[in-house]
């Protein structure tokens, strides 16, 4: 009798095993490549934003610098002067000087260059490395103002000082120079950029401060110091300063007994006052002790 044939035993060797090892891999693998990219693109994301702030740090620190810089402001400026004159005025005419490094600054080309200014007496320059320059200036102080004509036809008004320096005002309240006689009949020379300063005005400084201080009504009405005919190098007689007013057309004074002629003029005007005299055309007090009145 034929036999049956046998069943196959359903052991678990013989069950066929899918191979999933392929497929698991593939999967892990795409996996990884995102985890990669992913993790790629973060750190790309980072470096581009540390590098975009550290560029935006220093490119806009560098262009504020520059904008500043160039105005000067990067520098800090302790600046005092016993005059008219600001540190807004120096950062301007020393904007050059303060885009420098201050390490390259010579500081007595520097101070030099100040002191070219005619309305600049003195100066003192002192750096502070990296980045501190102190300046103090001495300032003129102007006693008479002139007109001139440039070359090019039109006219400007220059300055004159005590010591004789003429230059070009800057920063004078506008009634200060209102206020300043304008000068006829001075003989200047042009030297440099400039007008060599004038000798010997020493006698005309005195004259005009002891009137101010003595008779500051009488001084508020002089127009013009006329110096045709003064000239301090003259030994054989003494100069004459001739001063058109306001209200008396010519007042002569000698530059011998400054003091005593205003007091005499002060003297004869009260006497006009007083008695109600009509105001004189000309008043000359540079014959000694007397005095011409017409």
């Amino acid at each position: 009798m034929p036999r049956k044939p046998q069943k196959a035993s359903s052991s678990w060797r013989n069950i066929q095993q899918a191979n999933k090892r392929g497929k698991t891999t593939k999967v892990a693998r795409q996996r990884s490549l995102k985890l990669f990219f992913r993790s790629a693109l973060a750190l790309l994301l980072f470096i581009v934003i540390i590098t975009g702030a550290v560029a935006i740090y220093y490119l806009g620190g560098l262009g504020k610098g520059h904008s500043v810089h160039s105005a000067g402001e990067m520098v800090e400026v302790q600046f005092a002067s016993d005059g008219v004159l600001t540190e807004n005025w120096f950062r301007a005419s020393f904007a050059d000087t303060l885009r420098m490094d201050l390490r390259q600054v010579d500081v007595g080309l520097l101070k030099e260059q100040l002191e070219r200014y005619g309305q600049v007496s003195t100066a003192a320059v002192t750096l502070s490395l990296p980045s501190h320059i102190e300046v103090t200036l001495e300032e003129r102080e102007p006693m008479l103002r002139m007109r001139i004509r440039n070359e090019d036809g039109s006219s400007s008004t220059l300055l004159i000082a005590r010591d004789g320096t003429i230059y070009r005002g800057a920063l004078y309240p506008p009634e200060t120079l209102r206020n300043l006689p304008g000068v006829a009949g001075l003989r200047v020379r042009k030297g440099g950029a400039g007008y060599e300063p004038v000798t010997g005005l020493e006698a005309v400084a005195f004259l005009l401060d002891t009137a101010q201080q003595r008779l500051p009504a009488v001084y508020r009405h002089w127009q013009v110091v006329d110096l045709s005919d003064w000239n301090p190098e003259v030994d054989y007689r003494p100069s004459l300063v001739k001063v058109k007013s306001t209200h008396i057309e010519e007042i002569i004074f000698s530059t011998y007994g400054i003091e005593d002629q205003i007091e005499r003029l002060a003297g004869i005007l009260q006497h006009i006052q007083r008695h109600q005299l009509d105001q004189p055309t000309l008043i000359d007090l540079s014959f000694g002790e007397e005095a011409v009145i017409r």
